[in-house]
């Protein structure tokens, strides 16, 4: 039984282990190795091999003395300078101010000023490995002074090979200056402008100067143009960790400047920028999260944007439709799968529409199992998908023709709709991008032949109907807000169109539509719907038109020109609207120009096809750079969408990217389908077999904190002590929190005494600080979840009319909410499933029961050795009380009662029992009696009485002796 016990002892020692240590988890350690230098400033840099398949990095713990090391930056690249030889662990070089990579490098962690550790937030992580942006990661090691002969600097990189639903990135910037010497106060600006087709959202930055910084931060533009909000302000002689910041959402547009402000009144001559310590930097690193991986840099006001950037579109893909099992957007006829446990009342159309090939594209084969029933959608018929567009969060919206199929006789000579009715069926819907399930329906009775639809950054949609004449504005759901043009009534001039084809919509509100098949032109309204001016004539049609903010410019298609013209946006008043340059594609032999969109890093892509020729994305600018849709040669795809796919396809991978089509015309009618989504596979990666797949999409998507921030927040951790804007503070009543106003009239969440005091700390993400940080913290999240007063800032999208700056959530609540998620996430790491609760129950039980019938068993042995030798040999009765309250031994002198009361011989004999077990003489071993036990009262009874049953006698005595 001892040697049972022992084995049950190990294996649930074990067990313990393994569910509470962090057993998905890989730590790959990155350490300098011996290589010799022997001066100041020197930066050594270090690559590692990485695991063979992707994996999710969502921790850096760093080794390393600012007393010895200034700074420690990641770099990810697919080939390092030098790479690891076979059988090697890391491979080092002297890298002082030279590329760490060959070929296209990204930062994306930075360590400095004793900086903690790394924890990215639930549900964020970046890949790494083979087949992602980020291949091989390489840190630079800048040593202060010569290096220590006993010094092992390097980072421990945290893995895990799960997918999660957000990608990591960062904005980095970094600028040459020069510093003169003598100054208080020396600015240092840099600013560039965010292109991307998503928002992103910011949730930790990390600054960075040498001894002269006193402030670096980061302001943009309002919306309104009513002034300058400050995002994010840190001292740079604070440690050098990413602070969590309050989560900002930012939008393709904004035009994001970062400064910081140098003292060199310590200097007499000037300070420049540069690599060792006696000089200067001024860095700003952005952590941020999407779905598809961002990471650039903005180096004196250029971004540094390629084709290759972790999360570009592949210069060589292949594209497939989405093989997911689970993705089922509504068909034509308007079928759609039942609800459990509902009867199939559309039985007799499913089996009409199973003729058709094109509705048997997305049936689930019969070797995969039983289809689900399917039913009539109550709404009526969807028809064709026209156009499609992506909301702020995420959700696609897709605009359907239903019954309002266009035809040679739907319009007069004079463009006027010859029908009388608008269509009857909801032709406005929102999809989930994964499954294609909808989460919301309407426009019934509202459209006469709705063409393009489009989403701005407050929620709003916009739908232009080619039959109304009109350009129609809405809530999300379904809330008429505005209307432009006349109802039903073609024309030209400020108060009509005709027949026009899309609207593009800029952050403040004001927006621009293609007035596209009678007119032939661009018009600009403000965000009221006022007139404000229109282009030069543009050759028919005008299909597409397309905003990029950044470079100020409108991009409108001509269709069937094949041709893209860009048009000046604001320089003034006299060249508004007028031709900028054109991107002629005839040559190219793609067919003609019908959508515009954005890429991943905000390269404008135009949808080309011409019947019986697959359609293309062609990058606007570089037009030999395209990407083939299979299988569209007849289906007259008319608009698109970029999106991300669903992670079960790619793992723990970079997510791939998705194209969502719709597909109507003369070409195809209505058996242009449904929408469809295209997935765009890097060459030498392939999708996974559909067998594999789950049936449905179940995986939950995780927000880190709050995804849903309206734009425009503007809290902030503090005003910079340079900065022009009137503070206005007054209490709430979060504890320790003071409201501030930003340049833009909008409120700005600061703590007490001007700062952020946990920001000082090194931040929420900092694994080790993670209970001090909330136990420190007066309010508890039970509270927060109480306020109201923070909820009601946290409009829902319904209730946006308008894009004007809405406050974020107060800075004090996001760091609380950021400490408790990220520790959270160390729970996680090592928590405890049912199974392994319950197995670790069993072996407990197990163990438990052993041991006890171990000690029943050598009781009884005990009881039976030391009673059946009868009572002449001296042996113990039980039972038997006496007036001094001890058990007593026949033959022996009775010991001065304990003070403790009475005990019976049962207890006698345990205590027989623990003394035998702590060292009293084995059976087996036949050794002597303990040290401690001397003769005492009771001698020994003759021989046969028991030296060990002596020996626990006189321990008892020893015991319940009194002084």
């Amino acid at each position: 039984m001892p040697s049972d016990t022992g084995i049950l002892l190990t294996a649930g020692i074990l067990l313990f282990h393994l569910v509470y240590s962090q057993a998905h988890h890989i730590e790959v350690n990155i350490t300098v190795p011996e290589f010799k230098i022997d001066t100041e400033d020197a930066y050594l840099c270090v690559s590692a091999v990485l695991p063979v398949h992707p994996h999710k990095l969502i921790g850096v713990i760093p080794h390393a003395s600012q007393e010895v090391v200034h700074h420690i930056l990641l770099y990810g690249c697919t080939e390092p300078h030098m790479a690891p030889k076979s059988g090697a662990e890391v491979a080092v070089w002297r890298c002082d101010m030279m590329p760490v990579c060959n070929g296209p490098s990204v930062i994306f962690y930075g360590w400095g000023r004793n900086a903690p550790d790394l924890q990215l937030p639930e549900g964020v992580g970046y890949s790494v490995g083979e087949h992602t942006g980020i291949e091989f990661i390489v840190a630079q090691v800048h040593y202060l002074a010569v290096r220590p002969p006993d010094d092992h600097s390097g980072v421990t990189l945290v893995l895990k090979p799960h997918s999660v639903p957000y990608a990591a990135g960062m904005l980095t910037y970094a600028s040459w200056f020069e510093v003169p010497p003598g100054k208080e106060s020396h600015l240092v600006e840099n600013t560039c402008c965010f292109k991307s087709y998503q928002p992103l959202t910011m949730f930790a930055v990390r600054v960075h100067t040498h001894t002269l910084g006193r402030q670096v931060y980061m302001t943009r533009e309002a919306w309104n143009h009513s002034g300058i909000e400050t995002l994010y302000t840190r001292d740079p002689q604070l440690p050098q960790s990413f602070v969590p910041s309050t989560r900002h959402v930012l939008w393709p547009g904004d035009r994001l400047t970062v400064t910081c402000d140098f003292d060199s009144t310590s200097r007499s001559t000037v300070t420049s920028a540069g690599g060792t310590h006696n000089d200067e930097m001024c860095n700003m690193y952005v952590m941020l999260y999407s779905k598809t991986p961002y990471l650039t840099m903005c180096s004196d006001s250029t971004t540094d944007i390629r084709d290759d950037s972790p999360g570009a579109l592949p210069r060589e893909a292949t594209l497939a439709l989405d093989p997911s099992p689970f993705w089922k957007p509504p068909q034509p006829e308007g079928l759609v799968p039942a609800p459990p446990g509902a009867d199939a009342d559309g039985a007799a159309e499913d089996e009409e529409r199973e003729e058709d090939e094109d509705y048997e594209d997305y049936q689930v084969d019969e070797n995969e199992g039983t289809p689900p029933p399917m039913v009539v959608d109550p709404q009526g018929a969807y028809g064709d998908a026209t156009s499609v567009t992506a909301g702020p969060d995420g959700s696609i919206w897709v605009l359907y023709r239903a019954s309002g199929v266009w035809q040679a006789d739907t319009f007069d000579d004079q463009h006027q709709i010859t029908r009388d009715k608008p269509v009857p069926e909801a032709v406005v819907v929102q999809l989930d991008p994964d499954n294609g399930t909808v989460l919301a329906r309407w426009g019934a009775g509202m459209f006469y032949l709705p063409h393009m639809i489009s989403a701005d950054a407050a929620g709003n949609i916009w739908v232009v109907d080619t039959g109304r004449h009109q350009v129609l504005k809405f809530t999300p759901g379904g809330q008429l807000l505005m209307t432009v043009g006349t109802e039903l009534v073609p024309g030209s001039g400020p108060e009509h169109f005709c027949m026009p084809t899309q609207v593009s919509v800029l952050r403040d509100g004001s927006f621009l539509v293609a007035d596209g098949y009678c007119n032939n032109r661009v018009v600009l309204f403000d965000s009221a719907g006022k007139f404000v001016a229109e282009s030069v004539p543009i050759q028919a049609v005008v299909h597409s038109i397309l905003v990029d903010e950044c470079e100020e410019v409108v991009y409108a298609a001509s269709r069937e020109a094949a041709t893209v013209l860009a048009l000046h946006l604001r320089p003034n008043k006299r060249l508004r609207l007028q031709l900028q340059a054109t991107y002629d594609m005839k040559d190219q032999g793609y067919g003609e120009a019908w959508a515009l969109g954005f890429g991943p890093y905000g390269e404008q892509l135009v949808l080309m096809w011409r019947e019986g020729q697959d359609a293309r994305l062609v990058n606007v600018r570089f037009a030999q750079q395209y990407w083939t849709l299979p299988g569209t040669a007849q289906l007259s795809p008319h608009d698109f969408q970029l999106g991300g796919a669903p992670m079960q396809l790619s793992g723990a991978g970079d997510r791939f990217h998705a194209i969502y089509l719709a597909s109507v015309g003369v070409a195809c009618d209505k058996k242009c389908g449904p929408l469809r989504k295209f997935v765009v596979v890097p060459a030498g990666m392939q999708l996974p077999d559909p067998a594999e797949l789950p049936a449905t999409s179940d995986v939950t998507d995780i927000h880190p904190g709050d995804a849903k921030l309206l734009p425009g927040g503007t809290a902030v951790s503090e005003q910079p002590h340079h900065h022009e804007e009137i503070e206005r503070e007054k209490q709430v009543d979060a504890p320790g929190a003071q409201v501030a106003t930003g340049a833009d009239g909008s409120a700005a969440a600061v703590e007490d005494g001007g700062g952020v005091q946990g920001q000082t700390e090194g931040g929420a993400m900092v694994a080790d600080d993670y209970d001090e940080e909330v136990e420190e913290d007066a309010v508890t999240a039970e509270d927060y979840e109480e306020i109201a007063e923070y909820k009601e800032q946290m409009h829902d999208y319904d209730e946006v009319a308008n894009p004007d700056p809405t406050p974020a959530a107060p800075l004090e609540k996001e760091r609380f909410e950021v400490l408790v998620q990220d520790k959270k996430v160390v729970e996680q790491s090592t928590s405890v499933n049912g199974w392994a609760i319950a197995l670790v129950a069993v072996l407990a039980a197990l163990m438990a029961y052993s041991v006890m019938r171990f000690a029943r068993m050598s009781l009884a042995a005990y009881m039976q050795e030391d009673t059946g030798r009868g009572t002449a040999g001296g042996a113990i009765e039980l039972g038997q009380a006496h007036a001094g309250g001890g058990g007593q031994a026949k033959g022996a002198a009775v010991p001065a009662a304990s003070a403790s009361g009475k005990r019976s011989g049962v207890w006698e004999m345990a205590e027989g029992l623990m003394s035998r077990m702590q060292g009293g003489v084995s059976r087996a071993g036949g050794r002597g009696a303990p040290a401690g036990s001397q003769g005492g009262a009771g001698g020994r009874k003759g021989g046969m009485a028991s030296r060990e049953v002596e020996a626990a006698r006189e321990r008892e005595r020893l015991l319940r002796s009194e002084p």
